[in-house]
């Protein structure tokens, strides 16, 4: 064959494999943004729940400072589940311009969308992780200073004993450590197969 048609010839097995390249992302970010979605959008609901019983219940926040940052890492979660949405609709996006890749978006902007979705991640993992830090600590000095106490003795005496709700909150910020995570793990893995190199085909 002359040159010109071998060059053509490399171009169209350069052009499939592309195709099937973005056909493949697609999938993967469809599969991989659903199951991100659900399950934060799950663990996050469960949180804010809580987080709103303890509130009702109680007429007032109890621990102020674990409250607020769990309250900030929920609201972070709510955000990465419509960041995990975005991937879903970016997945549609991929698979409609999988035969034009000229039209595909840029694999620079996907990689950033997703970096940006791990930092909003660990942010905020890192509010929820410094919440269930101090209420642990709070509850522990509760049980310390009211084991040695009977009960009917510590509250009659003004001490405050461990609550139910106290218990709660650590749930809360459980779930919403548990939410970050997921974000992230989903993240990690979709930045991973985004940043693998294409193989490209041996010339014989």
């Amino acid at each position: 064959p002359s040159f010109p048609s071998f060059m053509l010839y490399i171009r169209l097995v350069n052009l499939c494999g592309v195709i099937k390249r973005l056909e493949k992302t697609a999938r993967y970010f469809k599969n991989l943004g659903t199951l991100g979605f659900w399950s934060q959008l799950v663990c996050t609901f469960v949180s804010a729940g809580i987080l709103s019983f303890s509130t009702v219940v109680t007429g007032k926040v109890s621990s102020p400072f674990t409250f607020y940052t769990t309250a900030a890492g929920v609201a972070a979660a709510f955000i990465s589940v419509f960041w995990s949405f975005g991937y879903i609709r970016l997945s549609e996006r991929l698979r409609k311009t999988a035969s034009a890749p000229a039209k595909a978006p840029p694999r620079a902007d996907v990689i950033k969308s997703l970096k940006n979705g791990i930092v909003l991640n660990i942010l905020g993992m890192g509010a929820a992780v410094l919440g269930m830090q101090a209420l642990v600590g709070a509850l522990v000095a509760k049980a310390l200073t009211t084991s040695a106490v009977p009960y009917y003795q510590a509250t009659s005496a003004g001490q405050n004993p461990v609550l139910a709700l106290d218990v709660f909150l650590v749930q809360a910020s459980a779930n919403t450590i548990l939410s970050h995570f997921l974000g992230v793990a989903t993240s990690l893995e979709l930045l991973r197969s985004v940043s693998i190199a294409p193989t490209e085909p041996a010339a014989t």
